[in-house]
């Protein structure tokens, strides 16, 4: 797995920053202190310079070394008394000059015994949802409310939604960037664009790179660059660990169109980079609409195709 580089150097700096700033206002607070406590200052430069202590221990040598560790050690326990007594005296904490981390386990540095910390992991996948381009439908549409009783008045249906349901969620669960491709086909209302979303998310959490757009918005962008000049970041399109395009066929047709998705689906069924389709079209539309070359690279064994049925919710 691996996260977007430009999201993981982003969240790196906030890390950075808020570890800075935790530091800076602890130092602001100890120097405060100094001026306000008689010889604080002078047992914390004996506190720093234990580790130069202990060196000068070992350079001894062996004999009666453990001797000499134990007495810099047991003068090191003497002065954080003795500065807990003057903190405790002013009225502070034994604390109070520490920093403040918002996360106590990697304080603020993102790692914690050589692994990502947990509150990393969750930074860079809030990061991934706002550049995902569907994190407002992150946020309401996931498996767990998706439900299947909108389908209960045909146990048919219903049967084959919660057949979909279950291979989505065992999709998105199991992602990799070797995972094949997916076409969701089916009228509107359905439940495709949220099906979409919960991928998204899931994909998203487990440290992947994902990128939706709706089509119309995707060839529009193409069009801008081609036609106008534009820069419009095309290129992501073709690089994003996992892509969505979402209401294929609602998008102007021409041959500029069909030319722009051959290249897209083509580049990334090459470079071995999954995406998942949607549309409303049939089958027998998306050939009509697209051609051949399109339509069997669709229909490979490159995609799974998952026919979505029922009547449409919004009409409820």
């Amino acid at each position: 797995m691996s996260f977007n580089h430009e999201n993981y150097a982003a969240v790196r700096r906030e890390f950075e920053q808020k570890r800075s700033i935790a530091q800076s206002r602890a130092d602001e607070r100890r120097a405060a202190l100094y001026l306000q406590i008689d010889g604080l200052a002078e047992i914390d430069r004996s506190l720093e310079a234990t580790a130069a202590k202990i060196m000068g221990a070992a350079f001894g040598g062996k004999a009666g070394l453990d001797e000499r560790i134990a007495a810099v050690r047991a003068e090191t326990e003497q002065l954080r008394k003795k500065r807990e007594k003057l903190l405790a005296a002013a009225g502070y904490p034994a604390d109070y000059t520490d920093p403040v981390y918002e996360c106590k386990i990697c304080r603020d540095s993102g790692f914690a015994n050589g692994r990502m910390c947990a509150c990393l992991r969750r930074a860079l996948a809030l990061r991934g949802y706002k550049t995902s381009g569907i994190g407002r439908l992150i946020g309401v549409q996931t498996f767990e409310n998706f439900s299947l009783d909108r389908y209960a008045y045909d146990k048919t249906v219903q049967a084959r939604m919660r057949e979909n349901l279950q291979i989505l969620r065992d999709y998105a669960q199991n992602f990799t960037t070797s995972s094949p491709s997916l076409l969701l086909i089916g009228g509107t209302g359905l439940g495709k664009t949220h099906l979409s979303s919960a991928i998204a998310k899931e994909v998203i959490d487990r440290g992947y790179d994902v990128l939706y757009d709706t089509a119309g918005h995707l060839f529009s962008a193409f069009e801008d660059e081609k036609f106008r000049g534009e820069k419009r970041g095309t290129d992501k399109y073709f690089s994003t660990e996992f892509l969505i395009l979402d209401d294929l066929g609602t998008e102007m047709n021409s041959p500029f169109v069909t030319s722009c998705l051959y290249d897209l689906v083509n580049s990334r069924l090459l470079s071995g980079l999954p995406m998942l389709i949607s549309t409303n079209l049939s089958p027998e539309e998306l050939a009509a609409r697209y051609g051949k070359r399109i339509f069997s690279r669709l229909l490979s064994s490159s995609f799974r195709s998952l026919v979505f049925v029922g009547k449409d919710a919004r009409l409820d």
